[in-house]
């Protein structure tokens, strides 16, 4: 039995919006287009379907389809996607109204009164195809999260990817620390199971800031300012605390990615790092012979006082100069050795009058206290104290010091330079007024 056009169409105008019966021979064609549910079939005839493929391509065929379309509706490329009973199947879009709409082609080969036909049904298939597309995408998506969440898992030792709409996690990879800790691989509530399992396993000084930050509201309040969240702090373990650092960030809005990293090596030696230095600094600014603080540190804060002084910050100081007396003599007389131990004795004499200030050793034989707080309410009594000392010493207690005190005035001082002169200048002053005494003092000494 063979079938008529009106065979065809009656059979194929249910599943599509149109038919073309194409002429294999001639290329010669009609379509049967259907219009509705109650619309009747319409014929439409033409001499060749071909060239008319090749001229509606170019005012209908949405831009980026063209050449798919060229390359795939042509006598020659569907005569072999159709060969032996094949169904050929192509999708693309046309411009409608301005926008592309999806349709479907489908062609087979059919026989009728003795001719061989193509023919091709189209399809609006829009609706269908925009939600296929759009689960392709989700699920690509998900996919392609998950071949990211398993690669960054190699460089992590543990990787969770947290649901926010279902707070389900898994975790993706966990080294011999986590598995000792006995921390959950998978679970439902994942910020709740958070909040018990710091109790245990975190460092217990840790756990405080572990529980705030880690709040589901905190951590997305943190991803939505900042787009990441990162926080270091420490595992308990066997072998004692051990520096983990935690990185949060979105993989979508649905979802945290949050790597886990043991970096307690590194962090340990960091801090033997900053340690180092520290001391490094600390010594840099101390004086290697008595123990005070040295020049550089003088010039760090006179430079913190002239910040203070030029933004007009109410501040009261007073600089007191002190200088050891015949140490040339002292030297030169009884060596370096001695005279290191004279440097010793005036270091000490002056820290132990000026007992609430910094003291400097900013020369060889040259100290410099800056009076704060009490030791400038009471710098006259000190400088008395400081002048019987001088005067008192005997033994191996004696030592001669001049000493100059210049109060701070911000009606009519700039800088701190202007007071340690007129410090000095009286310090100068006061070692010429001790000669006398001075030689005695040093002869004791020597």
């Amino acid at each position: 039995m063979q079938l008529t056009f009106e065979d065809f169409a009656s059979a194929l105008s249910l599943d599509y919006e149109c038919v073309f019966f194409v002429d294999n021979e001639t290329s010669c064609y009609s379509m049967r287009v259907y219009r509705g549910e109650h619309q009747e079939l319409k014929l439409v005839n033409s001499n060749n379907f071909w060239d008319d493929v090749k001229v509606n391509v170019e005012a209908v065929v949405y831009p980026e389809d063209k050449q798919s379309f060229a390359d795939h509706i042509n006598h020659e490329s569907l005569l072999k996607a159709i060969q032996d009973g094949n169904v050929f199947e192509f999708k693309y879009r046309l411009v409608i109204a301005g926008e592309p709409v999806w349709f479907q082609i489908k062609a087979v080969f059919a026989r009728s009164h003795g001719h061989e036909f193509l023919v091709i049904g189209v399809n609006n298939v829009d609706k269908r195809e925009r939600e296929r597309i759009e689960l392709e995408k989700k699920a690509s998506k998900g996919e392609v999260f998950g071949r990211i969440v398993m690669a960054l898992a190699e460089r992590y030792d543990a990787l969770y990817m947290v649901d926010l709409v279902t707070n389900h996690y898994a975790l993706y990879k966990s080294e011999r620390l986590f598995c000792e800790l006995c921390i959950a691989f998978e679970g439902d509530d994942f910020f709740n199971q958070l909040q018990k399992d710091a109790l245990s396993v975190i460092y217990k000084e840790d756990i405080p800031l572990i529980v705030a930050a880690l709040k589901r509201e905190s951590l997305l309040r943190e991803l939505d300012e900042h787009a990441m969240f990162s926080l270091t702090y420490r595992l308990n373990s066997p072998a004692g605390p051990q520096y983990v650092n935690l990185v949060a960030v979105y993989a979508d809005k649905n979802h945290v990615v949050i790597s886990v990293t043991n970096v307690d090596a590194q962090v340990r030696r960091e801090q033997k790092i900053r340690e180092e230095a520290n001391l490094a600094f600390e010594k840099s600014r101390r004086d290697d012979l008595t123990g005070i603080k040295n020049k550089n540190a003088y010039g760090e804060f006179e430079t913190k006082l002239n910040r203070q002084i030029q933004s007009k910050e109410p501040v009261e100081f007073a600089v007191a100069i002190c200088d050891v007396n015949g140490l040339k003599t002292v030297n030169d007389t009884q060596g370096h050795k001695v005279g290191d131990i004279y440097i010793k004795k005036a270091s000490k004499l002056v820290c132990e009058t000026f007992k609430h200030s910094p003291v400097f050793r900013v020369g060889g034989d040259e100290f410099v206290v800056i009076l704060l707080g009490s030791d400038y309410e009471n710098r006259e009594k000190l400088e008395q104290d400081f002048v019987k000392k001088v005067n008192d010493g005997t033994g191996k207690n004696k030592v001669s010091l001049a000493c100059g005190i210049s109060v701070f005035d911000p009606a009519h001082d700039k800088n701190v330079s202007v007071v340690f002169e007129r410090a000095d200048a009286l310090m100068y002053k006061n070692k010429e007024s001790m000669k006398g005494g001075r030689d005695e003092i040093i002869d004791a000494v020597v």
